[in-house]
């Protein structure tokens, strides 16, 4: 991570530090990820009081936490366990705002097809060229938090993005995307964090979400993309009709919690957002200041001052 702030310019947000999984089954989140996806378990703990107060969740201190890495050694994907099904709101992938998905970088997208198990991934799109590029080959599925993941091989640049390339089987995350209702008004939200150039506003097919909500193929949705620091983007999909993210009363949200991002202005951002500065004691964290937010579809991200 300490590489990646060092060239930081321009935005003052990026790179995505990881996601946070709220889940039913500790285990098989794990299993399938580090069987099939090429990642490692590096700590087994358990949610801090401070970490609980923090989020505003008083009901996940105590509660069984992983950090995994991908195969590149990034510690980006933070898993937590509720204690019963009871406790999750239910999640219907693509059909509900806030995080959608998370796109993450692999070296060779047909490889980690041909590793993919149904029976703990739901793959929901085969390997494709994406009509945005003919060099960013990616596929989709549903994994056991019912998280969507776009896992997705990025094979020459693609200007105007910045985007990564590894030689990993499996690399960070690099694009959290975002279902909201209103595409300008997340776009507001996010570039008043960021303080860097426009986001790009476009219409494009997006085959998962036309065989979601069982459109024709060809149909378009309003998408913005906002460039990050460190090779990373924002991607937000204007959805209304998905539902609106609910949240049980002291809880983290289900599925997709909450997108966790480096900043060069912490502090300046606090003081625009009217945010408090907490002070962390976890290794997840590069940096031990940190904020947390709740954007205009009611997604949380955390926002953790850069080394």
């Amino acid at each position: 991570m300490s590489s990646q702030l060092e060239n930081l310019s321009g935005p003052q947000l990026g790179p995505i530090l990881g996601a946070t999984l709220v889940t039913a089954n500790l285990e098989r989140v794990r299993q399938a990820y580090c069987q099939q996806l090429g990642f490692s378990l590096v700590r087994e703990a358990r949610v801090s009081p401070q970490l609980a107060d923090f989020w505003q969740a008083p009901a996940c201190a105590d509660q069984p936490m992983l950090i995994l890495a991908a195969a590149n050694g990034d510690a980006w994907l933070r898993v937590i366990q509720m204690p019963s099904e009871q406790d999750i709101q239910p999640v219907q992938p693509l059909k509900r705002q806030g995080w959608m998905a998370l796109e993450v970088n692999v070296a060779d997208v047909e490889a980690v097809r041909h590793t993919i198990q149904t029976d703990e991934f739901a793959i929901i799109g085969e390997p494709a060229y994406l009509q945005i590029s003919d060099a960013i080959k990616a596929m989709q599925l549903i994994g056991p938090a019912e998280e969507v993941s776009y896992l997705t091989e990025v094979q020459r640049p693609v200007p105007p993005f910045q985007l990564p390339q590894t030689n990993s089987f499996s690399g960070s995350l690099f694009i959290p995307v975002l279902a909201v209702p209103d595409r300008q008004q997340a776009v507001d939200f996010y570039q008043q964090l960021n303080q860097a150039e426009p986001a790009l506003l476009f219409d494009t097919k997006i085959t998962v979400l036309n065989k979601a909500w069982q459109r024709p193929i060809e149909h378009q949705y309003p998408v913005a993309t906002l460039q990050l620091a460190g090779n990373s983007l924002f991607e937000i999909d204007q959805l209304p009709e998905a539902e609106p993210l609910q949240t049980a009363t002291g809880q983290l949200p289900s599925g997709i919690a909450m997108i966790s991002c480096i900043t060069r202005d912490l502090d300046g951002i606090a003081k625009r957002m009217n945010a408090t500065i907490h002070s962390l004691d976890d290794p997840y964290y590069p940096a031990s200041r940190a904020i947390l937010l709740k954007g205009s579809a009611g997604e949380l991200i955390e926002l953790v001052q850069a080394c």
